[in-house]
């Protein structure tokens, strides 16, 4: 795995708050897209990455198995106050029971 993938991954977790990993033809990360557009976030503090329109996509992905302790390869990954946060599963849960909200707005 290349040195700028690491980076590219690290300055983009470091740079927002909220930042999703995820594709634009995968069901999950479209879903993730959408929920996060229900609360209006500032583009300073969210922001949604494609990895498939990058060349070093399965490099990111082989990257994100070490960086979120995970052998999952499916998109999306979630990372709020450069945590490692979860996928469409847990975003859900916080989204139904509402404390989504109560997390992005902290």
């Amino acid at each position: 795995m290349s040195g700028s993938t690491k980076h590219f991954v690290n300055m983009k977790i470091n740079t927002r708050r909220i930042i999703v990993f995820g594709k634009s033809n995968d069901p999950d990360s479209q879903q993730v897209k959408q929920i996060f557009e229900q609360y209006f976030l500032p583009k300073d503090t969210y922001e949604w990455i494609d990895i498939e329109k990058r060349q070093d996509c399965k490099q990111i992905e082989n990257y994100f198995r070490f960086l979120c302790f995970t052998d999952r390869r499916q998109t999306p990954y979630i990372f709020i106050d450069q945590l490692y946060f979860g996928s469409l599963f847990e975003l859900n849960i916080c989204h139904k029971n509402d404390s989504l909200k109560e997390i992005l707005l902290k």
